[in-house]
């Protein structure tokens, strides 16, 4: 437990006007990222992987040495991680892996448009003012409760991230809360950390809730739907459960390390500058029942379908994502220019990860891999089961989420299949764990940007966030074997 200040013991706190903030993304997040050194060293040691793997198939070889070297730039950071995924066709091609017609496939996989859905949706949310709405909100319904507040903060982070990538999300949510920081007085610094760190946590948490939350789930979903039927209702039966039970133990952590019970704050001020600010546009309830008509059709739309009589395609989740886009565009609420902003470049990163995925079971290299594992078929299911998914939540904080999911997902599935467990428990665990990347700055862009706001102190992020991590994993291990089998 961290002990408050004897300022913030005192009672009552008045509030400050809300000035609102941009946030720019700090440069080492977007800037090409490249060191000669490591470039090296990743070269040397896939050349060492290939030919200590004299024995193998040739296919094998080359797969494993090519997985090491995408592995390798991932780690280190020799490219930024979209660009590293971009290049994993280019080096399947020219290895012989897979023609190059086979190799760009994986980019015009359906999980990739639901994807380009949920970056329009962020952005149309950005670009007409409706973040500024949910700051004054959240704090108006706070009345003036610190833990209320924080509350209000996770369930507003974590519902965006369930459908937009938490890059998305924290774009979103981050400037309203930075902008909500300068409403609080700045001697309750423990108070600025638990918001910031509340923030970070839900939008990985939330992002495990819906298929469209993150990369390691849309990779998961994109692997489970070649051997059976899985769709977005598949993945929420598992996510959601996870989702809202971790939240609410991230948020019992939280208050149990900072408290700040005896905290009040006088919002009088906001509640006056919120009755300078007009009520909903045209436009701002136009992108409110664009939102909520995709999230419906998401859940219903194969519902509908069997009502109307319409072609089963109809209510993909991708259609609907791409209908949505062009919504956007037909009620003119997003023009040409706020593509511009957009993060393509995740895209490049979640195809190459199904991309690498593919290569490794395809080619053998996973099975192998997985062999090792399944030597140890004396454990029990649960056991083989928390050993992947441990590996994943450790991995997925040093590298990013969606190179930990291409990775481990290939393994878990060759896993279940030669030691006979059911697929989609295994699989689901283990993305799920690749998404709790928030012990560390470098596993989820979402922590990164949250770290260098500069306000949160490395050795409090580690802290914390191992603390939610393992509560996060037992709640992921519970529910997935808990649930019956869809």
């Amino acid at each position: 437990m961290v002990k408050t200040t004897e300022k913030e013991n005192e009672k009552c706190y008045k509030c400050n006007r809300i000035e609102w903030i941009t946030y720019t993304t700090p440069r080492k997040i977007h800037e090409f990222i490249y060191s000669r050194r490591n470039l090296l060293i990743v070269v040397i040691i896939s050349f060492v992987t290939y030919f200590a793997s004299v024995g193998q198939t040739e296919i094998i070889r080359r797969t494993l040495a090519a997985f090491v070297f995408t592995a390798g730039c991932w780690i280190l950071e020799v490219f930024p991680l979209p660009i590293t995924g971009l290049m994993i066709p280019l080096l399947l091609s020219v290895l012989g892996v897979f023609e190059p017609k086979e190799a760009f496939v994986p980019f015009s996989n359906q999980i990739i448009f639901l994807m380009i859905g949920g970056l329009v949706l962020g952005q149309s949310i950005k670009k007409h003012g409706l973040d500024k709405l949910i700051a004054y909100n959240m704090l108006i319904y706070s009345r003036g409760s610190i833990d209320r507040l924080v509350l209000l903060a996770m369930l507003t982070t974590g519902f965006l991230s369930m459908w937009m990538a938490n890059t998305v999300a924290i774009a979103v949510i981050l400037p309203i809360v930075l902008s909500i920081l300068t409403a609080i007085p700045k001697e309750l610094s423990n108070v600025r950390i638990k918001m910031l760190l509340a923030v970070s946590i839900s939008a990985s948490i939330g992002g495990m809730a819906m298929l469209t939350g993150s990369t390691p789930a849309m990779i998961a979903a994109a692997f489970l739907a070649q051997s059976r039927p899985f769709d977005f209702i598949h993945w929420a039966y598992y996510g959601l459960p996870v989702s809202l039970l971790s939240l609410t133990a991230a948020f019992l952590i939280l208050k149990q390390v900072y408290p700040s019970t005896k905290i009040k704050l006088n919002i009088d001020s906001v509640i006056e500058q919120k009755k300078h600010v007009e009520h909903l546009t045209a436009q701002q309830k136009k992108v409110i029942a664009i939102f909520s008509a995709t999230i419906f059709l998401w859940f219903m739309g194969s519902q509908i379908e069997v009502w109307l009589g319409l072609p089963a395609s109809i209510s993909s989740a991708a259609i609907i994502s791409i209908l949505a886009v062009l919504a956007m565009f037909g009620f003119n609420l997003l023009d040409l220019r706020d593509l511009q902003t957009i993060q393509w470049e995740l895209i490049f990163l979640v195809g190459g990860g199904i991309l690498l995925g593919e290569a490794m079971i395809a080619s053998g290299t996973a099975g192998k891999i997985s062999s090792l594992i399944a030597s140890l078929h004396g454990p029990a299911t649960p056991i083989i089961i928390l050993l992947l998914s441990v590996i994943s939540l450790t991995l997925t904080n040093f590298i990013s989420n969606s190179a930990t999911a291409a990775i481990m997902i290939p393994i878990t599935i060759e896993t279940s299949a030669l030691l006979g467990f059911n697929l989609v428990p295994f699989v689901v665990a283990v993305a799920l764990s690749a998404t709790a990347a928030f012990i560390t700055p470098i596993g989820a862009p979402s922590t990164a940007l949250v770290y260098a706001t500069g306000e949160v102190p490395k050795r409090k992020l580690i802290k914390i966030g191992a603390s939610i991590a393992i509560a996060v994993l037992v709640v992921i291990m519970l529910v997935t074997f808990v649930l019956p089998t869809l």
